[in-house]
């Protein structure tokens, strides 16, 4: 199955447009008037980029596939602000959210209201909230990102990301991208449907990445530990040993073509960006991750951004906490920034290990609770 998968993904990539695009032939029936204004937007875009000091950057280079969702007009976030008071430079802030509902119960989740008065702090106060795709090109040194500059992050594509994060985005026009598990899409009442997701794809604003198809999960790596899915070699209790290396390459390659494939059949192409779950990482990780076309890994080790690190893995700080008001994120945000005088090493791993009471490898995590991470 994976080799299906493999094939079909790597099919997607190397096909490309001959003669006119649908793109171009759409684009001449558009009227005198929208074109105007697309030129005006145009406009903006170069001069924001003259303002950065740079030529406006080239598209990053993403897998494309076929569009399968309907054109819409989406919204552009704002453009950055540069006449705001500067609390740092050259670096980036990611924030890690998780759940958003009214009914405030989980140490990841916090109500609607919060949210907004976040993300309102963050506007009022002269932040600048980029792209996921802006912060890389960043970090790659293609080019410059304004003053105060923040990425905002959620995992596990919980149904309140629709509900009531969406509609903040839209308001105050600002990005965000969603890391989703494949399986609850569709499949869970406390989860993201595929046409919520395409809805949001369609804005403009938010952007999608994997945390996996199936394997946000702990699983056994011996009678009496567990360790997430992602980073394990599973213990068989009949045979009394762990699946070999390759066994566990093959597991999680599958999962991860998986969910690629997913992505190119419901929203049209597949991402380069990835969230660990729990956090945890391993080369080997890393290395199946990046044959499914996963480039960016956005970890939950805590931290500002800079030009000089490893462009391929992320720092980020927890946003998303109960108890995290709008005043104490701004303080975090403004003491990672100025904690983070350079670029940083990665450790080259981190495997969390929890000790009670082995998760059975047979067992489907589907709970409506996702551990957070």
């Amino acid at each position: 199955m994976a080799l299906a998968l493999r094939m079909n993904f790597l099919r997607t990539k190397a096909s490309g447009e001959k003669g006119v695009s649908s793109e171009v032939k759409a684009a001449l029936k558009i009227p005198l008037g929208l074109l105007v204004l697309l030129g005006v937007g145009i406009g903006v875009t170069v001069y924001s980029g003259h303002l950065l000091g740079n030529k406006v950057p080239k598209p990053m280079p993403v897998a494309r596939a076929k569009e399968t969702t309907a054109p819409s007009l989406a919204l552009s976030p704002a453009p950055p602000r540069f006449d705001v008071p500067v609390y740092y430079r050259d670096k980036v802030v990611a924030l890690m959210f998780h759940n958003i509902d009214p009914t405030y119960q989980g140490r990841g989740t916090i109500t609607p209201e919060t949210f907004e008065a976040d993300v309102k702090a963050l506007v009022e106060k002269g932040y600048n909230v980029i792209t996921a795709e802006q912060l890389v090109s960043f970090l790659e040194g293609k080019t410059q990102v304004p003053p105060n500059a923040v990425v905002i992050t959620f995992d596990d594509g919980y149904k309140g990301t629709y509900l009531y994060a969406f509609p903040v985005l839209e308001k105050y026009r600002v990005p965000a991208t969603v890391f989703l598990i494949g399986s609850f899409i569709n499949h869970h009442p406390n989860f993201l449907t595929w046409e919520e997701v395409r809805e949001m794809a369609r804005s403009g604003l938010v952007t999608f990445g994997g945390h996996t198809y199936d394997l946000h999960k702990g699983v056994p790596i011996d009678p009496h530990t567990t360790s997430p899915a992602t980073v394990a070699r599973i213990y068989d209790f009949q045979m009394g040993k762990s699946e070999t290396a390759e066994a566990y390459h093959a597991r999680v390659l599958e999962d991860s073509l998986k969910e690629q494939e997913l992505f190119r059949q419901e929203i049209g192409k597949t991402s380069p960006f990835f969230a660990y779950p729990y956090g945890a990482y391993t080369p080997e990780l890393d290395r199946a991750l990046k044959e499914a076309g996963y480039s960016y890994f956005f970890t939950t080790l805590h931290g500002a951004n800079c030009y000089g690190q490893d462009p391929h893995h992320i720092f980020r700080i927890n946003a998303g906490a109960p108890w995290i008001t709008p005043e104490k994120l701004l303080q975090e945000i403004r003491a990672a920034a100025l904690g983070t005088s350079g670029p940083r090493k990665f450790p080259p791993n981190y495997i969390p290990k929890w000790t009670q009471k082995p998760i059975k490898s047979s067992q489907s995590h589907r709970q409506p609770k996702v551990r957070r991470g």
